[in-house]
């Protein structure tokens, strides 16, 4: 099913088409493998080397960030129980606040980064216990 969406961007308006695979029962559709593109400087035309997918599965309890930023803000501390839903931390990337927010309920056994601190995708940022 798409579903067109339009986006407003440091007041730049972008309209979108967004396809939705995740239906349970359904299948995904194939993705092909990106082709080599030329650099052409910046993180613009650069193809990774391997989706962060491919890394290793974190262990359990782990908050993984889903996508690459800089860490604006943690509102947890090592020791704080947590529920589902709860604000853990903040991470900006493109001009975007981002939220991270726990999925299940648990204490915080550690926190793996700090405000300012640059974050790739895939990377844990906090345990949960």
């Amino acid at each position: 099913m798409e579903r067109t969406f339009r986006i407003t961007v440091d007041g730049q308006a972008f309209v979108v088409t967004v396809e939705e695979i995740d239906v349970p029962g359904a299948a995904s559709p194939a993705i092909a493998a990106p082709s080599a593109a030329p650099h052409v400087g910046g993180a613009l035309g650069h193809v990774p080397s391997a989706p962060p997918a491919a890394q290793a599965a974190p262990a359990q309890g782990a908050i993984i960030s889903q996508l690459g930023g800089t860490v604006e803000a943690v509102h947890v501390k090592v020791g704080q129980q947590v529920a589902p839903g709860d604000h853990l931390l903040s991470i900006e990337a493109m001009k975007m606040k981002n939220a991270v927010l726990a999925t299940e309920a648990g204490t915080v056994r550690s926190v793996e980064v700090a405000a300012g601190d640059a974050v790739a995708a895939g990377q844990v940022l906090l345990r949960l216990g």
